[in-house]
């Protein structure tokens, strides 16, 4: 009997070890169909996908993130938030949409339609039994990311996904998230500070004893200690400036 999508949900995590399996031209097809149908704004339809196989193309991509899975992975997507055909119509039409990609509710709008048209193929991916792992590692880089792919202006990359079989040695587990009470609230916020640490400390033993448990002993750190070692440091500083030269965040 086939699983559930909710079964699929459940069994997700990150493969960073791929089998040398290229994907077929037929199923990068299917996955970007996929990812068409998610939802989108106002049928903005504010993204587009950037496949690549060119392992020139892939190593470029790698020096940004300095992960090797960049380059060894059966294929590569990269998502990028897409107004320059919207800019084009606005041309052609003589129109004044640059008022609205231009915008802050334009960035928040393609990262959106980004993210759902890019958890409809990591879904499908994993359903056809690939491994998936989202790389916002080229972020590092926006500026020489948008070079390698030649982005022109109202393009922006978000985020790059490495798809495959997982290797036979990839040993990995789902990682458990935050307590469901700790997410879901249900007609209001619920801002306690005392329920939130408490769920908070709660959650911190549990990560603690699975990084324990799966690097046998090698390390112990809570949730919380890993949220503020990355946090806390400053990362990235160029993205806005880097958006304003694309031409979003104007108005």
């Amino acid at each position: 009997m086939k699983q559930s999508v909710y079964d699929l949900t459940q069994q997700h995590r990150s493969i960073r070890n791929f089998k040398d399996e290229p994907l077929s031209d037929e199923v990068v097809k299917q996955l970007v169909e996929a990812g068409q149908m998610a939802s989108t704004s106002s049928y903005i339809q504010a993204y587009s996908i950037i496949g690549v196989r060119d392992p020139e193309i892939k190593k470029a991509l790698k020096e940004v993130s300095g992960q090797q899975y960049v380059v060894d992975n059966g294929y590569l997507f990269v998502y990028v938030i897409d107004y320059y055909r919207h800019s084009l119509i606005n041309e052609k039409e003589n129109g004044n949409m640059n008022t609205s990609f231009e915008s802050a509710e334009g960035l928040l709008v393609g990262a959106i339609d980004v993210a759902l048209a890019a958890e409809n193929v990591a879904l499908t991916a994993e359903d056809m039994g690939y491994g998936v792992v989202f790389l916002g590692s080229l972020r590092n880089d926006v500026a020489k990311v948008s070079e390698i792919l030649d982005l022109p202006e109202h393009v922006f990359p978000l985020f790059g996904m490495a798809v495959g079989i997982p290797s036979d040695n990839d040993q990995g587990s789902p990682k458990q998230r935050l307590p469901f009470e700790h997410v879901f609230h249900e007609n209001k916020y619920n801002a306690d500070k005392v329920a939130q640490l408490e769920q908070i400390e709660r959650y911190d033993k549990d990560i603690q004893n699975y990084y324990e448990q799966r690097t046998n002993g090698q390390r112990s750190e809570t949730w919380s200690e890993q949220i503020v070692n990355m946090m806390s440091q400053k990362t990235r500083p160029d993205i806005l400036e880097r958006l304003n030269q694309k031409g979003f965040i104007k108005k």
